[in-house]
C-alpha cells in the first residue's frame, strides 16, 4: 500500500495518522505541502527509518515549487507516481 500524504505537518495531522497506519512493506509518499517534512530536523527522525528501508518518497516536483531540498527519502517524478502506484496496486490519501 502506498500512502499519500499532502498537508503540512504543522497544521494538519496527517502525517501522524499515515505513519501510525502504515504496516510491513507499505510505502510513504510526501508532496504538496507535506515536502516540508523532509527537510525539518524533527520530521526526520521520524521519517528516517522509511527512508533507510528504501520506503519514503518526496515528490520533486513539490520540493522544487518550494525552494526545497530534501534531507531524506528518495526523489520521485509525478511519472515515477504513475510507475509506483501500477506497481503496488493502489493508494490511501492522507
Amino acid at each position: 500500500m502506498l500512502h499519500t500524504v499532502k498537508h503540512s505537518p504543522f497544521g494538519y495531522q496527517s502525517l501522524d495518522q499515515a505513519l501510525q497506519h502504515m504496516q510491513g512493506q507499505d510505502r510513504l509518499l510526501l508532496w504538496q505541502d507535506a515536502v516540508i517534512a523532509a527537510t525539518v530536523p524533527a520530521w526526520l527522525v521520524r521519517l528516517q527509518p522509511l527512508a533507510d528501508t528504501g520506503r519514503l518518497y518526496v515528490m520533486e516536483e513539490d520540493l522544487q515549487a518550494r525552494g526545497l531540498f530534501h534531507d531524506v527519502g528518495e526523489s520521485i517524478t509525478m511519472e515515477g507516481l504513475v510507475d509506483l502506484v501500477a506497481e503496488l496496486g493502489g493508494s490511501q490519501a492522507w
